[in-house]
C-alpha cells in the first residue's frame, strides 16, 4: 500500500466543519468551541466482548470531563490481566484523535462505534501479542487498534492518517487500523 494519502488534512478539517454545519450547531457555539463540537462523545465497542459505551470526554470544547474520560479509559483497558494491571489512564490526545476519526465518518452518514481490538496493553499482554513492538505505545496508553463497521480498512487508514493528531498509522488487512499519538509514521502489514 502506498503511504501517500488522497485524504488531505484540509479535507479532514473541512469534513469536521461540514458535520457541525449539517447538524445545525449555531455558528457562535462552533466558534466558542474552536470550530468543532463543544460536547465531544466517543462511541466505543470492545471486539472481544461486544460491550458498548458512549461517553463524553469534553462538554465545553476545551475542558476534560473526568467522569466520561474515566469510563473511556475503562473501556480501553487491558482485559487480559487483572483490573489492577490492566487499568491505565489513556492519553487524552488519543481519545481526541479517535473522536475526530469517528466524527469524520459521520459526515458520510456512518454512525457506528469504533470497534476496539486493542487499547492499553500491559507488558505481559504486549509480550504475548504476535508482532507487537517491544516498547509499543499501547503500553503507554497512546495507541489503539480498531475498525468501524461499514468502513473499508483503506478508507479508515486514510482518514486516520489525515487526522491532525495522528502519529503512527498502521494498515492491517486482517481488519483493523492502528492509530497512535507518537511520532508521525505510516506502515502496512
Amino acid at each position: 500500500m502506498d503511504s501517500s494519502c488522497s485524504c488531505s488534512r484540509k479535507r479532514f478539517v473541512g469534513g469536521l466543519a461540514a458535520v457541525a454545519a449539517a447538524l445545525g450547531i449555531p455558528r457562535a457555539a462552533r466558534a466558542a468551541a474552536g470550530g468543532s463540537y463543544a460536547t465531544r462523545e466517543l462511541w466505543l465497542e470492545r471486539a472481544d466482548s461486544g460491550a458498548q459505551l458512549v461517553a463524553p470526554f469534553c462538554l465545553d470544547g476545551k475542558t476534560l470531563y473526568l467522569p466520561g474520560y474515566y469510563k473511556l479509559c475503562e473501556m480501553l483497558r487491558d482485559a487480559h490481566v487483572s483490573w489492577k494491571r490492566g487499568a491505565k489512564y489513556i492519553d487524552v490526545r488519543l481519545i481526541q484523535a479517535l473522536w475526530e476519526v469517528q466524527l469524520y465518518f459521520w459526515r458520510d452518514g456512518i454512525h457506528a462505534p469504533l470497534v476496539i481490538h486493542s487499547g492499553y496493553r500491559s507488558p505481559e499482554t504486549n509480550a504475548a501479542t504476535e508482532g507487537a513492538a517491544r516498547n509499543s505505545l499501547h503500553m503507554w496508553g497512546m495507541a489503539a487498534d480498531f475498525h468501524i463497521p461499514g468502513v473499508s480498512i483503506e478508507d479508515l487508514w486514510q482518514a486516520s492518517a489525515a487526522c491532525p493528531l495522528s502519529g503512527g498509522v498502521g494498515y492491517y488487512p486482517e481488519g483493523w487500523v492502528h492509530l497512535d499519538v507518537g511520532a508521525r509514521r505510516y506502515w502496512a502489514d
